[in-house]
């Protein structure tokens, strides 16, 4: 097979600012050299079972790095251009993809159209949304304009207007020739132009024909971002809601009907997570700490592309407080890891080695097999004749399912590697909050 890189992928999703210890606010005056931190973590993303790595935020900004200044220069805070360049190339020796966080909705209140505008200079007017001159901003602007979710630090760019369309694009294409990044996550795209993201899917593909985009949609019906003009995929909010609130109602069911639903018709596959910047760490957001078994397998077996938010392998808390989200973002030493749940990072990685040789699991058809009311949730992943069944038991109890019908020779479990013979099909058992993975011999 000769499927394009991102269906076999395993992203390991980085909040680069916090790694590189930067101050929230930039005062532009200082030039930070960090890279060598990020080298570091290497060999534990490879060991992990990730193939690519998203960085998010890494552009120069004011303060969290989605108020972008400069879509041309890698954040002072972090590094060099040529600092990064390296690193892209050190990752790509080792068989790692590189993702990058774009911001082509809105930019920060310092990028140079901006100040040109505030300065007095109306010629760049066309390339803001929604430019009131009749109006003054909440900051003191002699002009109001659109914004991101009423953020008046984040200007809503005029996508429409070609010089401004230009420049993104422009930037695009600089990442790809002067970084070779792989591919980018875009940020806020549900809010994004449909003709500005075809535009970029054309433009990418033709200098990097494997390049992947990704959309950060939080509501809305995928297949409108996810088809072959458009995006390759989307972040699956629809499902990460299910996997953590089916889990903490004891209510399976959510689960099934959103894995069903969710999926677009053209089966492309959707960005799976459990947590990432912007929501509380898996850790806190569940119950019971054995719903971390349970969530992980489905992660790694359920259509989509996994990814894992640094940290959480270990099975860190954090949670968003007075208002503050640092507490999802925080400094982790990698020579020093933390250690709250010693047993999930192996967990993961065993998790990791399955979908990685398991075609079913990687490009295969769903189907839902069997679910009642607090009893195991089990489904079907089929492709080219390899058959896995999983099954998901949330109870306190060992439970038991039936597969009769669909025992054949047998079955490899995939996760301790024994046989179960055919001829306890009818019985086949399974621990509390834990997770079986078949494969049909």
């Amino acid at each position: 097979m000769n499927n394009p890189w991102y269906t076999d992928a395993v992203i390991y999703h980085i909040f680069t600012p916090s790694l590189a210890r930067a101050e929230f606010e930039n005062d532009y005056n200082t030039q930070n050299h960090t890279f060598s931190e990020f080298e570091k973590w290497l060999p534990h993303i490879k060991k992990l079972g990730c193939n690519a790595v998203l960085f998010s935020p890494i552009l120069k900004a004011r303060s969290h790095g989605y108020d972008v200044t400069d879509y041309f220069v890698i954040d002072n805070r972090v590094g060099t251009n040529d600092e990064f360049k390296a690193l892209v190339k050190k990752f790509h020796e080792n068989g790692v993809k590189v993702l990058l966080d774009s911001v082509f909705n809105h930019c920060g209140r310092d990028f140079f159209a901006f100040k040109e505008l505030q300065n007095g200079n109306r010629d760049y007017a066309s390339w803001f949304s929604g430019v009131n001159f009749d109006m003054q901003s909440p900051l003191g602007d002699y002009f109001t304009y659109d914004t991101w979710s009423g953020h008046f630090s984040l200007p809503k760019f005029n996508v429409h207007n070609e010089a401004t369309r230009k420049y993104l694009f422009d930037a695009a294409r600089f990442w790809i020739d002067e970084f070779d990044i792989d591919g980018m996550r875009l940020d806020a795209a549900n809010t994004l132009d449909f003709d500005f993201m075809k535009e970029l899917r054309h433009i990418t593909s033709d200098k990097k024909a494997d390049f992947w985009l990704m959309g950060e949609v939080v509501h809305g019906d995928y297949p409108r971002w996810v088809n072959n003009e458009t995006l390759h995929s989307v972040t699956s909010y629809m499902v990460y809601k299910a996997l953590f609130s089916s889990h903490n109602d004891n209510n399976l069911f959510e689960l099934a009907h959103t894995i069903q639903n969710a999926q677009p018709n053209n089966g492309l596959p959707l960005y799976n997570f459990l947590d990432n910047h912007d929501q509380p760490r898996i850790a806190s957001h569940i119950n019971k700490p054995g719903f971390l078994k349970t969530l992980y397998a489905l992660l790694f077996t359920m259509p989509g592309v996994p990814s894992i938010y640094y940290g959480s392998e270990w099975g860190i808390k954090g949670k968003i407080e007075n208002g503050s989200d640092r507490a999802l973002r925080p400094y982790i030493d990698i020579e020093n890891p933390p250690n709250d749940e010693p047993w999930l990072m192996e967990y993961i990685q065993k998790l990791a080695a399955v979908r990685s040789g398991s075609n079913a699991l990687k490009y295969g058809s769903y189907r839902k097999m069997y679910l009642e009311y607090q009893k195991p949730f089990v489904f079907e992943r089929a492709f080219d004749g390899e058959h896995i069944y999983v099954a998901v038991n949330i109870s306190e109890n060992s439970e038991s399912f039936d597969m009769t019908g669909h025992h054949g020779g047998g079955f490899i479990d995939l996760i301790s590697g024994g046989k179960i013979e055919a001829s306890i099909a009818q019985n086949m058992q399974i621990e509390p909050f834990s997770a079986r993975v078949l494969r049909l011999l």
